[in-house]
């Protein structure tokens, strides 16, 4: 690593300790969090910051990367921290469900604090896909094309509103009664996810004895700590 990049790394963790900072002092309700210092500082270093990245750096990137790297890839970056953040929501709602009373309130508040930053990450990745890629693909691919993609992303990817029901967050007495009354609701070619801390085997086999050939059962995760099962209709 040079010593040029490695002052570009330290700069960004400056900066990002210090909005995590001024954020935190706002929201414990501190008396002395500057209203004006917090404004000042987005001003005077973290915009300052982005215009010279944009002005100095950004160019020599725009030629490397169409020389040696691909321009989705800070897109899978964001996809990678948005999978991160789903995966502590889902430990720490895992934890609430078991938690005693005088512990969910600490939860809660977790919870909302990964909510709102997963919020924010997901609100600037939308706005990149939507001002950037989608005009491009809307303008250069057929519509044919385009049609083609969404269908495939819907088919091998669930699409957007795939059910999906956790049963690590849901009574023990409850799930089967709930999981079949989903499979029922499903109209042919539908399916929805099933979220397990292991493997829902015992599940398979009473679809098997009592659903046999009317169902699908197509594992997209196996363990060590979460199973994801799809369960459908032929």
């Amino acid at each position: 690593m040079s010593q040029v990049t490695q002052a570009f790394r330290d700069h960004h963790s400056e900066l990002a300790k210090q909005l995590s900072d001024y954020a935190a002092s706002f929201m414990q309700d501190k008396s002395t969090a500057d209203p004006q210092a917090f404004a000042a500082f987005l001003k005077n270093d973290l915009v300052s910051h982005a215009a010279g990245e944009e002005a100095e750096l950004y160019p020599i990137v725009d030629e490397l990367v169409r020389a040696h790297g691909k321009p989705t890839d800070t897109m899978r970056v964001d996809h990678k921290y948005i999978e991160s953040y789903v995966a502590q929501i889902e430990a720490t709602a895992r934890e609430f469900a078991g938690a005693a009373p005088d512990k969910q309130n600490a939860l809660r508040a977790k919870l909302g604090k990964l909510g709102l930053e997963l919020d924010a990450l997901f609100k600037v990745h939308l706005a990149k896909e939507e001002e950037v890629y989608l005009p491009l693909f809307e303008q250069y691919v057929s519509a044919e094309a385009q049609q083609r993609v969404l269908d495939a992303m819907h088919e091998n990817h669930g699409g957007a509103t795939m059910q999906q029901i956790d049963v690590r967050v849901i009574p023990p007495v409850q799930r089967h009664a709930l999981i079949f009354k989903t499979f029922e609701a499903l109209g042919s070619g539908e399916k929805f996810e099933l979220v397990n801390d292991h493997d829902p085997k015992p599940l398979y086999y009473q679809f098997s004895a009592e659903r046999a050939g009317e169902f699908t059962w197509d594992y997209q995760e196996q363990g060590p700590q979460v199973w994801r099962v799809y369960i459908g209709k032929p």
